[in-house]
């Protein structure tokens, strides 16, 4: 089983992005050298060549291209979660269970919960027991 390391998989997209090892260490606050050998063992923990030599350049293998295409997913899910923590450290999220009378669920809870919802923000999860 091959192991996704996400920390060397930012440097493949930024190498990607970034067209060169050195605009790419740069970008990163690493050596080329760093940048390099992050590289190098993610290729060996995957398996496959992530990098060809293009004259004084690198070009990413096809092989790079399918990695960094479900990479992507992988960034983007990464994102959400962190969003919707943040969202929770700041009481914008989470689940609320609210238990109320019939009689009062359209007069007091709906409203409220329409309120919360007109913000503009997710919100948290409302759950209504009678």
């Amino acid at each position: 089983m091959t192991e996704w390391d996400v920390k060397k998989l930012r440097i493949l997209r930024t190498l990607r992005d970034r067209g060169t090892v050195t605009a790419t260490a740069d970008a990163l606050l690493m050596t080329p050298s760093a940048v390099s050998q992050q590289l190098s063992n993610l290729a060996k923990q995957l398996g496959v060549p992530l990098l060809e030599a293009q004259g004084r350049r690198v070009r990413l293998t096809d092989a790079a291209h399918l990695v960094l295409r479900h990479a992507e997913a992988v960034f983007a899910q990464l994102e959400r979660a962190d969003a919707e923590l943040t969202g929770y450290l700041r009481g914008e999220a989470g689940e609320v269970r609210v238990a109320a009378f019939a009689t009062a669920v359209p007069a007091l809870v709906v409203p409220a919960v329409q309120r919360l919802r007109a913000a503009g923000r997710p919100g948290p999860d409302v759950r209504v027991r009678e």
